[in-house]
């Protein structure tokens, strides 16, 4: 085998080469044998040819998202838009293949990392915001010379079944109460079944946040969550600060817990609750429900699924029920957040004049119109 005279070994025990590209631009690969380094510089070569002209081997993932958010995309779409970009690279992308170098992320990368978004329950809509600011960043790569093609355009969403974006029955609503009793996630259970909070209300709202005159909780802010530190902000619309009315089983159960925090759902350590730590405080139900025979898949989302399905099973008005979700229109109260179990036993129930009405008592409380 000819030798490589412009291969050198290395202090640290690996060898380096110089390579020249047609270019004249000149790129240093490394390895610990000489096998190694022929198999870069070739590769090397091989992507100049196919298009690759501007090779930056050490540009990662991170830090390439910065720059095209940077150059692209930062002050030039609106508020809602920015946000969807910013929390889609700090809490899904960075986290997940920050530190790759670009040129070594194919769609295998990607896919596995919407996979497991769709694995933990999270919505295909927010699996298609981190696609498209994926998409962004690697179309951008591509067009200037730093890949050759891009990974993002084989990936597909990961479907979410649609059972679990349904309300629970009012028997599954009585199996995670009695789980959950004497657990951690307790309070924020209830919580999220008798007031309808958010994951990010639930992290932020404070025992201050009580009206003890006409027991009700007054939401007035929540958090976003920033490579799994919560920011606070403001609520999601004008419509997400509202008073709601706290249920007798609730309030008593407030009443009777001890206040070793400022939040009332605190982490296990008292202070605010990371993202992981929400997802922590209702792993261990998760866990026990989906042991049983009957069991099933619980998440907060699904949670505030049942308080809006319930308010309307109550006969609540349509405004009344926008109010308590802290929704900015009707339209998606009704469109998005209310799921019957069986469509069919609805419609037939109408049609016969309301014999087959829902009866309060299969709500897990009597909420007043």
């Amino acid at each position: 085998m000819k030798k490589d005279k412009e291969l050198k070994p290395r202090a640290d025990g690996r060898y380096c080469r110089k390579v020249t590209l047609p270019s004249g631009e000149s790129k240093f690969v490394y390895g610990y044998t000489p096998a190694e380094v022929k198999k870069k510089k070739d590769k090397l070569m091989l992507l100049y040819a196919l298009g690759a002209t501007n090779i930056n081997s050490k540009v990662t993932v991170q830090k390439w998202g910065k720059m095209w958010w940077e150059v692209k995309k930062e002050g030039k779409t609106g508020h809602k838009s920015q946000y969807g970009y910013t929390s889609a690279m700090n809490n899904y992308i960075f986290p997940f293949m920050g530190n790759m170098k670009v040129i070594d992320v194919r769609d295998m990368h990607i896919q596995t990392l919407i996979n497991e978004m769709g694995k933990k329950d999270l919505s295909e809509s927010l699996q298609k915001k981190v696609l498209i600011a994926l998409n962004g960043m690697f179309k951008y790569a591509k067009k200037n010379g730093l890949i050759i093609s891009n990974p993002v355009e084989d990936v597909e969403v990961y479907n979410v079944p649609v059972d679990i974006r349904e309300a629970l029955t009012p028997n599954e609503v009585k199996i995670a109460l009695d789980t959950c009793k004497g657990m951690r996630a307790e309070i924020g259970i209830h919580l999220a079944l008798y007031c309808g909070l958010r994951r990010g209300e639930l992290a932020e709202i404070k025992w201050e946040d009580i009206n003890n005159q006409y027991e009700c909780l007054i939401v007035t802010n929540a958090v976003e969550y920033i490579n799994n530190r919560p920011k606070k902000k403001g609520p999601k619309s004008e419509a997400g600060i509202r008073i709601i009315p706290i249920p007798p089983e609730l309030w008593q159960m407030l009443q009777n817990s001890p206040r070793n925090s400022i939040y009332i759902v605190p982490s296990a350590k008292g202070v605010q609750m990371s993202e992981s730590a929400v997802r922590r405080l209702i792993e261990p139900v998760q866990n026990r429900i989906e042991k049983r025979s009957d069991g099933f898949r619980v998440t907060w989302h699904r949670l505030r699924h049942t308080y809006s399905t319930n308010l309307e099973k109550m006969g609540l008005s349509p405004k009344t029920r926008q109010y308590l979700m802290g929704h900015a229109t009707v339209s998606l109260t009704d469109n998005v957040y209310t799921h019957f179990q069986d469509e069919h036993l609805e419609l037939a129930a109408k049609k016969l004049k309301g014999i087959y009405k829902t009866s309060l008592k299969s709500t897990p409380w009597n909420i007043q119109k």
